[in-house]
């Protein structure tokens, strides 16, 4: 059978319709609030996978729509491809997005199965699966350029069957949500809890790291590392009303939703990690950071110092000189290219240094391979990579979960996107926990540094708070959640 791919006009946006879609389980948003960036295009709203797999360790779970399910242990990549494999569609009509895939995340600490050398010391205290991705045999992509929203079913089934009955059940289904008008109730007014903002490590601590980060540095054992610390603050209101809020206040050319039913994740990230149609991948990592202003002196007094600083161009190419050595793994020879190399680009709150490194993936090389290969993303370790990650483990107190993994979708038609997991909170527990993190190189200046990720996290802390006032207090507490 062929999928079924049907355009339908519709009242709804992404956002009202992932809020009609509340109750269904494996809810995932993927919105794009900056259109004009070219890979971030087409928004996508999915729910009930009809297969769910999951990771904490070698542990790996899969769930089925029918309530089966299995424990495995082994390596989670190698589990994980051998479902995928069964799921392929590549003989479909040629569209620039997904026919069905695999949405969800895939968390820092998946790094122990692509490198066996690193270890896992950090607390694992907020045990958050450090993967979980459900099979979406239909969704909706909304094409923000086109103002179309397009309802995609494949009647794919657990075992790779495809059932002609259960895609136009499902085209059904979509047609329903999406014909029915969006509620007219209007967004709840937050009621923005109260209590201290904790962070895993106290500001001395952070700078003893930056320090101790530095000696290896000078001692030759790495050029860069990213260090970060991570905070949480009270959040009664769900992990929806967190996402509504950042797409306000942080919007960002990759903000998703995802619910993974005992917790959410809310993001508004900025950078891509890796694009993949067929066989071609880009990667677009990101380098230097500074604010918009309203006052054009003032924007462009910022833009020149990013521009000027020798620090964060030094650190984009070395993480350039990197992705293109991750990609070179995976990609024939002599086809990695880094057609733009320190381009500025700008956004609604920030302005970034980006590069693009793209290449050709050498056959047979499926997806989820050429990303476990190049998994975690450069630009949020350092370089070198390994040893880098190693000092990570060295000095960080407490897991990254989800944090500097990736988010998105494998498409089962070899249409892929993912992003870097950062500006992203899990919610757990009444509480909202997130990561911030800053480059270290020789020259940091380690109080500096400390402040950086203080002003990375204000985005996140308007979001919870409800105030663009500056980032308050914020105290070191090791509890458990």
């Amino acid at each position: 059978m062929r999928t079924l791919v049907e355009t339908l006009e519709t009242a709804h946006t992404p956002e009202s319709l992932g809020a009609a879609l509340h109750d269904e389980p494996g809810r995932v948003v993927l919105r794009t609030g900056m259109f004009e960036v070219p890979s971030a295009r087409y928004s996508m709203v999915t729910a009930r996978p009809f297969q769910t797999f999951q990771s904490m360790g070698s542990r790996c779970e899969t769930r089925r729509n029918d309530g089966t399910r299995e424990i495995q242990f082994g390596n989670p990549w190698a589990i994980l491809g051998a479902l995928s494999e069964r799921c392929e569609i590549l003989d479909e009509v040629d569209l620039p997005f997904p026919l069905g895939g695999i949405f969800g995340f895939w968390g820092y600490d998946l790094k122990g199965f692509v490198e066996p050398r690193l270890s896992r010391h950090a607390v694992h205290d907020l045990e958050i699966p450090d993967c979980r991705v459900g099979f979406h045999g239909s969704l909706v992509v909304f094409d923000h350029r086109l103002g179309t929203a397009t309802v995609i079913a494949t009647g794919l089934c657990p075992n790779g069957d495809r059932s002609e009955q259960t895609a136009r059940e499902d085209l059904e289904w979509w047609r329903q949500r999406l014909t029915t008008p969006p509620s007219d109730d209007p967004e709840p007014t937050l009621e923005m809890p109260s209590g201290d903002i904790t962070a895993s490590v106290t500001r001395a601590e952070f700078i003893r790291s930056v320090e101790a980060a530095q000696r290896w540095i000078r001692s030759g054992d790495i050029y860069q590392v990213n260090l970060s610390q991570r905070l949480s603050a009270p959040w009664t209101a769900g992990g929806w009303a967190l996402f509504r809020r950042l797409l306000e206040v942080s919007p960002a050319p990759f903000s998703a939703f995802l619910d993974g039913e005992d917790f959410t994740i809310a993001s508004s990230s900025p950078e891509l990690f890796l694009r993949l149609s067929g066989s071609h991948v880009l990667t677009r990592p990101i380098k230097g950071t500074r604010p918009r202003s309203t006052d054009p002196v003032r924007d462009a007094q910022w833009m020149y110092e990013l521009q000027r600083s020798s620090k964060e161009m030094a650190e984009l190419v070395m993480i350039t000189d990197l992705l293109r050595n991750d990609l070179g793994r995976v990609c024939e020879y002599g086809t990695v290219q880094v057609p733009e190399l320190v381009r500025l680009e700008r956004f609604t709150q920030v302005q970034h240094l980006v590069s693009t490194i793209e290449g050709r993936i050498r056959s047979p090389l499926t997806h989820l391979e050429v990303l476990e290969s190049c998994f975690p993303g450069g630009s949020i370790t350092g370089a070198p990579k390994i040893r880098a990650m190693e000092i990570i483990d060295a000095l960080e107190p407490v897991a990254r979960g989800p944090y500097t993994g990736c988010l998105g979708y494998l498409g089962f038609n070899r249409e892929s996107q993912l992003s870097i997991t950062i500006r992203s909170a899990t919610t757990l527990n009444d509480r909202a926990w997130f990561h911030v993190g800053a480059g270290i190189v020789a020259d940091s200046v380690p109080e500096a540094e400390y402040d950086e990720t203080l002003a990375k996290a204000s985005g996140l802390l308007r979001a919870l708070q409800g105030t663009s006032v500056a980032v308050p207090e914020v105290h070191s507490s090791r509890r458990q959640p």
